[in-house]
C-alpha cells in the first residue's frame, strides 16, 4: 500500500517541478526567439516563432559593442569574485577558529553588513569613488562589489569551516606549515563546494548589476554588459531584437560558469564535501 502512495507522490512531485521549471525557462526561450525576429514581428506576432533564422539582430548588437561590454564583464567579474573568495575565506577561517568574545562581536558587525542595501550609501560611495579619481575605471565598482560581497561570503565559509576537520590542520602543522600555509595549502584546496557556491552566488550578482555600473561608468570603453546593452534603446524608440540578441550573448558565460561548477554548488547545498 505504502509503494503506490510513495510512486503518486514522486509522480506528482516531479510534475510540480517541471510545470515550474517550463514557466521558469519560458521568459528565456522568448527572448532566444526574438533575437530572431524583426521589429515589425516583434509587436505584430510577439508570441510567436520567427519567420526566419536571421543573425541580422546580432550583428547589429556586437557593432554597438557587445563584446567590449562582455570583456569587461569578465575581468570585472574575475577580480571581484577572486578578492571576495580570498578576503572572506581567511576572515572566515579567524573567525571559525578564534574563541575571542571581540572575533564574535566582529562576526556579528559583518552578519550586520550584509543587511545593509546598497541604495542606502549610493551617494557617500560615488562621493568616495570620485574622490578617489577612480570614476570610468574598471575599479571604480570592483571595489564596491567586493565590499557588499564579502559578508554574504563570510558568513558562508564560516558555517563550513566550523565543520572543517581540524585534524588537516593539525597534521599540516606537524609537518612545518604556518597559518597562512594551512590555509592555503591545505584549507582552500579542500573548500571546492563552498568556494563553488560562492564564487556562483557572487558571479551572478556581479555579472547582473545595473546601478552601480551606471553611476560609476560613462565611458563606452569600461561599460559592463548591462549598462552596454542600455545604448540600443534611444529616448524615443528601442531596437528589441538587438536588444533581445545581447541579452542572449550575455546569459551564455555565466551559464557555462554554473555548468561547470554544479557538481560542487549541489554538493554544498546538500551539506556534503565537509
Amino acid at each position: 500500500m505504502n509503494m503506490p502512495r510513495f510512486r503518486m507522490a514522486t509522480l506528482i512531485l516531479y510534475g510540480v517541478v517541471s510545470l515550474w521549471s517550463l514557466f521558469v525557462l519560458m521568459p528565456m526561450a522568448w527572448m532566444l526567439f526574438a533575437a530572431f525576429k524583426t521589429r515589425r514581428e516583434i509587436f505584430t506576432n510577439p508570441l510567436g516563432l520567427p519567420g526566419s533564422l536571421t543573425f541580422t539582430a546580432f550583428d547589429r548588437a556586437w557593432g554597438v559593442g557587445v563584446g567590449t561590454f562582455m570583456l569587461n564583464s569578465a575581468l570585472v567579474t574575475i577580480v571581484a569574485v577572486t578578492l571576495i573568495v580570498i578576503i572572506s575565506g581567511m576572515a572566515a577561517y579567524v573567525l571559525a577558529r578564534s574563541e575571542s568574545i571581540w572575533m564574535g562581536l566582529l562576526y556579528l558587525m559583518i552578519v550586520a553588513g550584509f543587511a545593509v542595501p546598497v541604495q542606502a550609501v549610493l551617494v557617500p560611495l560615488f562621493q568616495m569613488i570620485s574622490a578617489a579619481g577612480l570614476l570610468n575605471q574598471r575599479f571604480a565598482i570592483v571595489l564596491p562589489y567586493a565590499a557588499y560581497g564579502i559578508p554574504f561570503t563570510t558568513i558562508l565559509f564560516y558555517a563550513f569551516f566550523l565543520d572543517f576537520p581540524r585534524e588537516l590542520e593539525e597534521a599540516a602543522r606537524l609537518d612545518g606549515c604556518g597559518r597562512l600555509q594551512t590555509f592555503f595549502r591545505v584549507i582552500l584546496p579542500l573548500s571546492g563546494p563552498a568556494i563553488a557556491s560562492a564564487a556562483i552566488f557572487q558571479a551572478v550578482f556581479i555579472w547582473n548589476e545595473f546601478l552601480l555600473a551606471l553611476l560609476m561608468l560613462t565611458n563606452p570603453q569600461v561599460k559592463t554588459l548591462p549598462v552596454g546593452i542600455l545604448q540600443l534603446q534611444g529616448s524615443f524608440t528601442a531596437d528589441w531584437p538587438a536588444i533581445m540578441a545581447g541579452l542572449s550573448m550575455a546569459v551564455v558565460p555565466i551559464l557555462l560558469v554554473f555548468v561547470f561548477a554544479q557538481k560542487y554548488f549541489v554538493r554544498s547545498l546538500a551539506g556534503l564535501g565537509k
